[in-house]
């Protein structure tokens, strides 16, 4: 179970069930002291229109969890299309983490949306970035071809350089919050160990976020 969950939906997304006071209501019975919102971008069927977010930010502590609300943005390429190669994949990553507003790139891989892991990695070095690992993307995932050593190269990278991971659940349903068991599944195939992960750390990715 996750110390600190930073990738969940409220029912704002239009597909999720929950409300933001259910969601952190289980964060907190959870021992939760911090839970991050994303909702999906204006892009995304059923998402929230742009004001929701310049209201969102009034919103920062419920039940005594300290609630950070944000947005999952959608990269896209210029005529707005979803089958970009893999060098287009990669540079819109890379240009994304570029931007200061860009603090977290969720689910950085997935098979059917391949990127050069070593530059996307050394670009969210560079800025420092965190990149996500994804319990919802490892369930739908993780027995396709290359998906788990692409994110063994990713683990390596980061013990590497001494720069840290998260984990999200993506949940979209409020039992759902801190749900990582696909992960921790996935732990001996890549590598993974809990210290490498921020979300381990609430006090350090308090720090980090300040930091940003």
């Amino acid at each position: 179970m996750l110390k600190t969950d930073l990738h969940t939906h409220s029912i704002a997304s239009g597909h999720a069930l929950n409300t933001v006071y259910e969601m952190v209501r289980e964060a907190k019975e959870k021992g939760m002291g911090l839970i991050g919102i994303v909702e999906h971008g204006p892009s995304m069927e059923g998402a929230p229109h742009e004001g929701y977010f310049w209201v969102s930010d009034q919103l920062d502590e419920l039940y005594g969890v300290r609630v950070l609300l944000g947005i999952e943005a959608n990269i896209l390429n210029e005529r707005g299309e979803i089958d970009l190669n893999p060098e287009s994949n990669t540079l819109a990553l890379v240009t994304a983490m570029q931007n200061p507003l860009v603090q977290i790139i969720s689910h950085p891989y997935r098979t059917d949306f391949p990127i050069d892991i070593g530059r996307v990695f050394q670009e969210a070095y560079k800025t420092q970035t965190l990149l996500e690992l994804n319990n919802q993307v490892f369930t739908q995932q993780s027995s396709q071809d290359g998906f788990l050593e692409t994110y063994k190269r990713l683990i390596d990278l980061s013990r590497r350089y001494g720069h840290p991971l998260i984990a999200g659940s993506d949940a979209h349903v409020a039992k759902k919050i801190g749900e990582d068991s696909r992960i921790v599944a996935a732990y001996g195939p890549i590598g993974l160990t809990d210290d490498l992960l921020i979300n381990n750390r609430p006090e350090e990715l308090t720090k980090w976020k300040k930091k940003r």
